[in-house]
């Protein structure tokens, strides 16, 4: 599972560091972003707009990877070198974990050392076994995650008011792009 993800990772990304946040400046030419909720709302308020995250993801990364298994990519933050478990609220969900790679996340001349561990939990996705995950990540209790297919070629980025997707290419992107237009950002630059 980790060999397949840092071959893939290299393949598709190269030494671009795998910080969720960051892919939509470095490949805008695969990037799109869809809003979670109409009209750009950004946090859920009731079960009703929980449904409607819930339902935009779902549709989007089914579509995307089918029923396949997707690696769900959970991060840690520590000041240790040394990865231990990903956050509380993320092992209540995704008990069993491999550590992936590290990040260092402070300067040089910081009087700290911070850094990012990221694990891997490979899950078998049909539908709907990542809402527990996209409730935390709606109500920003959980960020920084990454889903992956690298058979597909697809990162999905969920955070707190939409999904940031990275697809294998232009075609690939444009065609989610006109299927859900209804989702996308009114901003020039799609943000």
């Amino acid at each position: 599972m980790i060999k397949d993800l840092a071959k893939f990772w290299e393949r598709e990304f190269d030494s671009f560091p795998p910080e969720a946040h960051n892919l939509k400046h470095e490949f805008k030419d695969r990037w799109v972003r869809f809003y979670s909720l109409p009209e750009s709302k950004r946090y859920p308020e009731n079960e009703q707009e929980y449904l409607e995250v819930l339902r935009r993801h779902n549709i989007v990364l089914q579509e995307l990877v089918g029923k396949n298994n997707v690696l769900v990519v959970l991060p840690e933050y520590s000041e240790s070198k040394e990865p231990a478990k990903p956050e509380p609220e993320l092992t209540a969900i995704f008990p069993t974990t491999e550590p992936w790679c590290s990040l260092e996340q402070h300067e040089e001349d910081d009087d700290y050392e911070l850094y990012w561990h990221l694990h891997v939990s490979e899950v078998s996705f049909t539908g709907c076994e990542l809402n527990s995950l996209f409730r935390l990540v709606a109500n920003d209790e959980a960020g920084n995650i990454m889903i992956i297919n690298p058979s597909k070629g697809v990162v999905f980025h969920p955070y707190d008011g939409g999904a940031d997707i990275v697809v294998a290419s232009t075609k690939e992107r444009d065609q989610l792009k006109e299927k859900h237009n209804e989702w996308l950002s009114a901003h020039p630059e799609g943000f």
